[in-house]
């Protein structure tokens, strides 16, 4: 340490207070061997004991009217991140309009901040993952996924995007490239959107690579189970390590290679709180700091992944199915017929019909409907009313299990079956969830095996990982769920996928609608057919006609992104613009409305007078889609910014003058994966 830095910077942990950064003055004693990344002992304010601190950076001076207090102790000599680690995080604090407190918080295991590292306990649960065996593999690589992975190796790019239908074997692929990287003794980040799917691919790992130096690192592992992997990490006892976003942040020694598997998914934008991050983009800047590769892979790349790659010469393809299976016949019910001939039901008569010859011949199929809960709202037949929320303006979800009301927003729920306008308990339910598809499903195929999995079936930890290994074993007939299931299922004996109501995904008021509609339409029917057996797929639908819906009928990922990519470009949306909401609430109406419509006139004259009025748009302010959330009513701006860097550091510029009073919240979320 530089002999004039007489002060450290060190994070805390305050309860009430949250995350803050302290200066506190080095004692003689420590100055030759404290360094960035090591936790401290320090004492805060009146409290008897002291808190454990992180050091973060050095100054050699104080503002006047401070008096600094010493560390007391360092509690582990090896630091717990690096000057790089702190770098990536510090642009993650720059970009995404955040202070870094935050984000270290969000990156660090969260107990390190509540007791002695020393006095941590070793974790008394063993995941059942590891629980898994080590296969004798003798797979090779078919001619195209051969020629592909050539390619890949001869062009190099820093970033990659293995675009591959579904069933056309990107996996075979990834576990090349892992077996390259681990030869040349680098270490493997492979992320997958979903705990369910991350659970999925770490299994197949270890039937390929063993346990020994396989670890996960996602919000279901207990926080003992998280800081033991840490300290693996530490010690570079780890060379692949698995997990869903946050597993960008794991400090994984001799980086080389970042796989990002179903990288369309919005999964891997964190959307609250902050940062607001979206992991592909972190692990953009992690790769650069190791000077490591990333590989994207989709069946149903993002319209943004996709312009890039194309404009970058970084774009490999997988056009046939693995061994050259064929992909599964898709066929469209259109259910305004079906009503019409009489057939009340959530099933057709053809999906009906095909379930049970698929079972029938010991084959397995997967029903999606992506929403959960019973129903999609209930009204009052009495006066009308339709029962919304107590504190977001959205329609309650009546869960049949709990037999209560549920707010998926903000977590309210009542058990309470009167209209809260007439008092009247003639409630109707309408619209479907997946609980309610369960609950036909039983009454129409009672004497099949039926699970369910979506995020209101998994009541403890590990239960996705009970359910989809009964379902690999052939013990469950049918697996109901939402898009949990749509993605890296690859269960061969599954023959039959039915998507109860396809229409679901494209009717949301946002721009990326079409994108997510088309992607979990493509995404689940991959899931049959997989093995030898032919596969089929049903979409149920109430509008025929959509032109998306054809192109995932027909499994067409390149017209789908000739359609929108048209429209993106007609309208500036991503990949021509890079995008920035920013979101005022309060709980007084007006006041949101006042403090969105000032910053915008201010905002909007700020832009012009740079003369950036003409690549920077400005739309709005207006009532966000979901109006009112937790009793607070927000309203949007939306930012389009075609001058990429230059103009986001513009805009972030002006919003770090904003002052805004105590009543009025501000929400900046960099590149929205949705604007509802």
């Amino acid at each position: 340490m530089e002999a004039d830095k007489k002060y450290a910077l060190v994070l805390v942990d305050i309860n009430k207070l949250g995350s803050k950064t302290f200066s506190y003055l080095i004692p003689e004693n420590l100055k030759d061997e404290i360094q960035i990344g090591q936790s401290v002992s320090v004492p805060f304010g009146n409290r008897k004991k002291n808190l454990v601190g992180y050091i973060v950076g050095f100054s050699s001076y104080l503002e006047k009217g401070i008096k600094a207090k010493e560390i007391a102790e360092i509690l582990e000599s090896t630091p717990l991140f690096t000057l790089e680690y702190l770098k990536l995080l510090e642009w993650v604090s720059n970009y995404y309009f955040c202070d870094i407190q935050t984000v270290l918080k969000t990156a660090l295991v969260q107990k390190f901040f509540e007791k002695n590292l020393k006095n941590y306990r070793q974790p008394r649960i063993k995941n059942e993952i590891f629980k898994t065996e080590k296969k004798d593999y003798k797979t090779t690589l078919t001619d195209e996924q051969k020629k592909v992975y050539d390619e890949i190796k001869r062009i190099n790019p820093k970033t990659a995007l293995l675009y591959g239908i579904t069933g056309s074997g990107k996996t075979e692929i990834y576990f090349k490239l892992i077996e390259d990287t681990i030869q040349n003794n680098k270490n493997v980040i492979f992320l997958a959107p979903e705990i369910a799917l991350v659970s999925e691919l770490t299994m197949r790992t270890i039937e390929r690579f063993g346990i020994e130096k396989v670890a996960i690192w996602h919000s279901s592992i207990t926080e003992a189970q998280k800081y033991e992997t840490f300290k693996r990490l530490r010690n570079n006892e780890i060379k692949i390590l698995f997990g869903a976003r946050s597993a960008v942040f794991a400090p994984i020694k001799d980086l080389g290679l970042i796989i990002i598997d179903e990288e369309h998914d919005s999964s891997y934008k964190q959307t609250m709180p902050n940062p607001r991050y979206n992991a592909k983009d972190v692990a953009k800047q992690l790769a650069k700091l190791y000077d490591a590769n990333i590989i994207l892979g989709s069946a149903t790349p993002s319209i943004e992944s996709y312009y890039e790659a194309i404009n970058t010469n970084s774009l490999f393809k997988l056009t046939q199915r693995y061994n050259n299976m064929s992909l599964p016949d898709v066929i469209v019910i259109d259910m305004k017929v079906e009503r019409f001939e009489k057939n009340f039901s959530l099933f057709s008569r053809t999906l009906i019909e095909n379930t049970k010859k698929t079972i029938e011949k010991g084959e397995q199929v997967i029903f999606l409907i992506n929403r959960r809960g019973y129903s999609s709202y209930t009204q009052c037949m009495e006066c009308g009313e339709v029962l919304e929320c107590k504190k977001c303006a959205i329609p309650l979800i009546y869960h049949k299990n709990t037999d209560s009301f549920k707010c998926h927003y903000c977590n309210y729920e009542t058990k309470d079956h009167r209209c809260p306008k007439c008092n009247s308990e003639a409630l109707e339910h309408f619209g479907l969830g997946s609980e309610k598809v369960e609950t036909v499903a039983r009454e129409i195929f009672p004497n099949y095996t039926i699970e369910r999995l979506d995020s209101d079936s998994l009541s403890k930890k590990n239960e996705h990982i009970e359910i989809l290994k009964r379902f690999k074993q052939g013990k469950t007939n049918i697996l109901i769920g939402t898009q949990m299931i749509a993605k890296g299922l690859d269960n061969k004996n599954v023959t039959l996928v039915g998507v109860i109501n396809a229409d679901l995904s494209f009717n949301l008021p946002d721009y990326r609608s079409s994108e997510r509609g088309f992607s979990i339409l493509t995404q689940v029917a991959g899931r049959s057919g997989r093995g030898e057996k032919k596969g089929k797929v049903i979409f149920q639908t109430y509008n025929a006609n959509n032109i998306f819906l054809k192109n995932a009928q027909r499994q067409d990922y390149e017209a789908f992104y000739e359609n929108e990519n048209e429209l993106r470009q007609m309208l500036d949306y991503p990949p021509y613009s890079k995008m920035i909401r920013i979101v005022l609430s309060s709980k007084n109406e007006f006041r949101a409305q006042k403090a969105a419509s000032e910053i915008e006139l201010h905002l909007s004259d700020y832009i012009k007078k740079l003369s950036l009025d003409e690549n920077i748009l400005i739309l709005g302010p207006s009532e966000c889609v979901i109006y009112r959330i937790k009793e607070e009513y927000r309203y949007n701006i939306i930012i389009k910014n075609k001058l990429d860097i230059m103009g986001h550091r513009t805009i972030l510029r002006f919003l770090k003058t904003i002052k805004l009073p105590n009543d009025i919240k501000m929400v900046v979320d960099i590149d929205p994966s949705d604007i509802l």
